[in-house]
């Protein structure tokens, strides 16, 4: 792909097309954004063009197609193993990093999700930011640059990734993917500003899902029977428990903005009929208070709470604030 042709992001392309022509690029960079939003294919970009014959990704020297088969040598990525980014990984690289390329004009290390580097792994990567090689190039890709340490932070150049543009997210879509209109409409609406490929993968089990995640917040009202305990077991067995989460914010969001008056907001905007059959006995007070502890929820889980009783719970206590057991 060729590196001023990457949809979005323009600003970043013409800071690094800067700095690349003016000679100015420093040790490491930080790229910094939304998950799926475009930092490791514009990095890898980057590198193309850093080593390119012609310097401009003309995709037919040697370095671009050893880039394009990730096979060149000098291209090094590191991503997580399991939850972290180890110790062992980073000592590895460390000798890597003390023999001279092979082939390239710069070395680039290819760093992915590096706020999940554990503290020992953080302190030794240190050790390369303090003294970094002279014909080598880190970046660091991260969705949160303040789950960081701050002495990474402060020796590498921050550049920050702005979600994509509705109408870059429907280019970039309609390029990547065949998708009926319905099933685009829905990626789109879920998107946010990134490209979501695992919504793509998923694209059967997500719609699905969000149906049913809506049958158990209207079960919570009614008083219909649907046994959420089997599904939610289902779904964390099939790694979809953040789905669920996101389904429930979206749709206790929604009713907030349809009892608003509010419809243009919705992001469930294609199934406007289940709005209309929305249970009259739920105030927005007590949806804005649902919403919250589905949030607070989604915040446990990721500090290891255990899941599957977390969304347990949550259920209850949105059956309890829906039937007013729970006082807003």
């Amino acid at each position: 792909m060729e590196f001023l042709n990457i949809a979005g992001h323009v600003s970043v392309i013409h800071h690094l097309q800067s700095a690349f022509q003016n000679n100015r690029i420093p040790s490491a960079y930080l790229f910094t954004g939304l998950e799926g939003i475009g930092k490791a294919t514009l990095a890898k970009a980057f590198v193309q063009m850093l080593n390119c014959d012609t310097h401009n990704n003309c995709h037919q020297c040697d370095s671009c197609r050893m880039v394009e088969r990730d096979g060149h040598p000098d291209f090094i990525t590191i991503e997580p193993d399991g939850k972290f980014i180890k110790i062992k990984q980073i000592q590895t690289l460390i000798k890597q990093l003390a023999l001279k390329p092979v082939y390239a004009k710069k070395r680039v290390v290819l760093l992915e999700n590096v706020h999940q580097m554990n503290v020992e792994s953080a302190n030794c990567f240190l050790k390369i930011l303090e003294e970094p090689p002279l014909d080598t190039l880190l970046i660091l890709l991260t969705t949160d640059a303040n789950l960081l340490l701050e002495t990474i932070v402060s020796r590498v150049q921050k550049v920050q990734f702005a979600p994509l543009s509705e109408g870059h997210l429907l280019s970039i879509l309609q390029q990547q993917y065949e998708l009926k209109a319905e099933d685009l409409a829905f990626v789109m609406n879920y998107a946010h500003g990134r490209i979501r490929s695992d919504w793509i993968r998923k694209l059967s089990q997500l719609l699905n899902m969000r149906t049913q995640v809506r049958e158990i917040l209207g079960s919570l009202v009614t008083e219909r029977m649907v046994d959420h305990v089997t599904l939610l077991e289902q779904w964390n067995k099939q790694d979809l428990g953040a789905y669920f989460l996101e389904f429930c914010t979206s749709w206790l969001r929604d009713w907030i903005w349809w009892l608003e008056e509010k419809p243009h907001r919705l992001i469930n905007s294609d199934l406007l009929e289940d709005f209309a059959t929305l249970p009259p006995k739920v105030t927005i007070e007590q949806l804005h208070w649902a919403f919250d502890l589905t949030i607070e929820t989604e915040l446990a889980i990721k500090a290891q709470a255990g899941k599957q009783l977390a969304l347990e719970g949550l259920i209850i206590q949105i059956k309890q604030i829906f039937s007013g057991k729970i006082v807003v």
